[in-house]
């Protein structure tokens, strides 16, 4: 189920839908209060009210948290604001600790066990909402609901975008292969051998360089938006070619490298799984989220079969709360490079007809 509220702008606006959405939860929505006004003491307790059909008061700790900061409930921190709570006059029976960071198990279990070492030592029973269990509790509520979405226009809007670097979803190359013809002959003393007809020996590259550049290799650049007005965290994206004969997502590998230098150089790199699964990843840096209107871009590399006309690359975006999917239209317009070889025949019946092949577009770097 994807959440679609999106978090408060601001400490304030937070403690504001607590004190709504509680005041409805406790049927008190005229007697529930905010305690005291910014910079008083407050004693660990933002909103209090009693609750229908109770007789001592509830408080609630409102804790706004910067997704953009990575600011998270810690440990410390509801120790703290349980110690101030203690404080507050009269007496609580309940403390509900508030917030707008996600759910994480570990913080959960660590305010359960506090919480049972509390009514053990005959004190207030202390309570976690994390915004995922706020967002369940306003779209059960609807007065709160109503008022969050109509008066503060806060419905989220999640969408994702990947397109090609000419901003559109489908664009056209034209890949480049060696078509070559090889032609046999008889030597008689009309036919002259020329130069280009001789066969060259190749030059083999050592083990960090090469004398050849394969020019059959496509690139694509693919960038990624989030043009929703949610923060996305734990995403990536994967994106599937349909057809191809080789791709490469670069690592640090060269992608004009040959296969026989690439093999040399990485030979224990992933880079040859991806010829099975035609499928890249792409993971931000050490997680990060990807807020409102920003962006990544990054690079693929791949061969297409010589008679192919076309590739789509299916594209997913997996995030916590959301995801997509799209497909990216590529059109090939393969251009090929004639390469006539001859073959010295010395006896009649060796004669052939000619051989064509079309193979990847290997040059020597000029």
């Amino acid at each position: 189920m994807q959440k679609k509220l999106r978090k408060p702008e601001n400490w304030q606006d937070f403690e504001s839908l607590c004190k709504k959405l509680w005041g409805e939860l406790w049927g008190i929505s005229h007697k529930i209060k905010k305690n005291g006004r910014l910079g008083q003491l407050q004693n660990g307790v933002d909103v209090y009210g009693i609750p229908n059909n109770e007789k001592e008061y509830w408080g609630i700790q409102c804790k706004g948290k910067n997704d953009y900061l990575n600011s998270k409930l810690t440990s410390v921190e509801i120790d703290e604001e349980i110690e101030k709570a203690k404080s507050f006059s009269p007496k609580l029976d309940v403390f509900i600790i508030a917030t707008t960071q996600s759910k994480d198990v570990k913080i959960e279990q660590y305010v359960r066990e506090k919480d049972l070492e509390n009514r053990k030592n005959r004190s207030f029973e202390i309570i976690l909402f994390c915004w995922e269990d706020i967002v369940d509790l306003i779209e059960e509520n609807r007065e709160t609901l109503n008022w969050y979405l109509g008066i503060n226009n806060y419905r989220d809007k999640y969408d994702f975008q990947v397109l090609f670097s000419n901003g559109t979803s489908k664009i056209t190359i034209k890949p480049k292969f060696l078509r070559s013809i090889t032609k046999f002959r008889t030597i008689h003393p009309n036919f002259e051998v020329t130069r280009t007809m001789l066969m060259k020996i190749p030059k083999f590259p050592t083990m960090f360089e090469t004398n050849e550049v394969n020019h059959s290799w496509c690139k694509l650049e693919i960038s990624l938006k989030n043009i929703g007005n949610v923060t996305l965290d734990d995403w990536y994206v994967k994106l599937k070619l349909d057809k191809a004969k080789k791709i490469s997502d670069n690592f640090d590998v060269p992608f004009w490298l040959n296969e026989a230098t690439k093999k040399m150089i990485f030979d224990k790199r992933t880079l040859w799984d991806y010829d099975e699964l035609k499928e890249f990843l792409f993971e931000p840096v050490n997680k990060e989220p990807i807020i409102q209107k920003a962006g990544r871009t990054f690079s693929i590399f791949f061969i297409p079969e010589f008679d192919q006309k076309s590739l789509n690359i299916t594209w997913e975006l997996l995030a916590r709360d959301f995801n997509k999917t799209g497909v990216l239209e590529v059109k090939l317009e393969p251009e090929f490079k004639e390469k006539i070889n001859y073959v010295q025949v010395n006896k009649e019946f060796d004669f052939k007809e000619d051989k064509i092949e079309i193979k990847e577009l290997i040059e020597e770097k000029e």
